[in-house]
């Protein structure tokens, strides 16, 4: 799973606007919003603001066992 995938999913996982996490972040609306279809590639600075500022994250948080194991489990078998 890429980043941008991760990232777009905790967001709607957790009910939140992707406009609202973009402010936070200091990003411009349509930036993000290219960034997290992955239509752009996220420069690490946007990343640490996005998780820093837009999701109150350590930036580290995408790459632990506890996340990559929750998507394990609401994986649907093939």
């Amino acid at each position: 799973m890429r980043i941008h995938e991760r990232v777009r999913g905790y967001i709607y996982d957790n009910g939140m606007k992707l406009n609202f996490v973009a402010e936070k972040a200091g990003i411009k609306q349509k930036r993000f919003y290219r960034i997290i279809n992955g239509d752009t590639p996220m420069t690490a600075e946007e990343y640490e603001s996005i998780c820093r500022f837009g999701l109150s994250l350590n930036p580290g948080f995408f790459f632990t066992d506890s996340f990559l194991d929750s998507k394990k489990s609401t994986q649907k078998p093939a």
